[in-house]
C-alpha cells in the first residue's frame, strides 16, 4: 500500500548547482591554458588619416573605372581617370617607361564597382616591373580624386 505525504509537509526540492559550477571551472581552465601569454607580432602600420601620401608629380597613376554595363569589363585608364584607355600590357609599358625616367611609384585607383580580382590582376602585372612600388589610391567619400 502506498503512503501519501501530508499536504502540509514541505517538499524537499532544489537545484543542484555543482555540475554547472564544475563546467564553468573547466571552461575557465581551458581558456587559461589555451591562451598565449605573449604578445602578437609588432606591426608597423602607417598612419591612414592625414598621413604622408604619394606626390602626384612623382608617381604614375592608373585608374580602373567600373563597368558601364552589367557583365562588361572595367576600363583601365592611364592617368587620373582622364587618360587613354589601355590594356594591361600597355599599362605595364607606360609604367616601365616611367620607371626608366626615375618615377618608380605607381598609384592604382579603382571605382567601388570594380571587382577586387581585377584590381589585384593589374597590381600584380605592374609590380612585375623591377623597382616599382604599387600604392592603392584612396579618397574620402565625396572628396576630390
Amino acid at each position: 500500500m502506498l503512503l501519501r505525504r501530508d499536504a502540509t509537509e514541505e517538499r524537499d526540492e532544489h537545484i543542484d548547482m555543482t555540475p554547472m559550477v564544475d563546467v564553468v571551472f573547466q571552461l575557465m581552465t581551458f581558456m587559461l591554458f589555451s591562451s598565449q601569454m605573449t604578445g602578437g607580432e609588432l606591426v608597423d602600420v602607417p598612419p591612414a588619416r592625414h598621413g604622408v601620401g604619394v606626390e602626384s608629380t612623382s608617381a604614375t597613376f592608373l585608374t580602373l573605372l567600373g563597368p558601364k554595363a552589367p557583365g562588361a569589363e572595367p576600363e583601365l585608364l592611364l592617368g587620373h581617370g582622364t587618360g587613354p584607355v589601355a590594356t594591361i600590357d600597355q599599362a605595364k609599358q607606360a609604367v616601365d617607361q616611367a620607371a626608366r625616367e626615375g618615377i618608380r611609384k605607381v598609384v592604382l585607383q579603382a571605382d567601388g564597382e570594380v571587382p577586387h580580382g581585377k584590381v589585384l590582376e593589374v597590381a600584380a602585372a605592374v609590380s612585375e616591373i623591377e623597382g616599382v612600388t604599387v600604392h592603392v589610391g584612396v579618397q574620402e567619400p565625396g572628396g576630390e580624386p
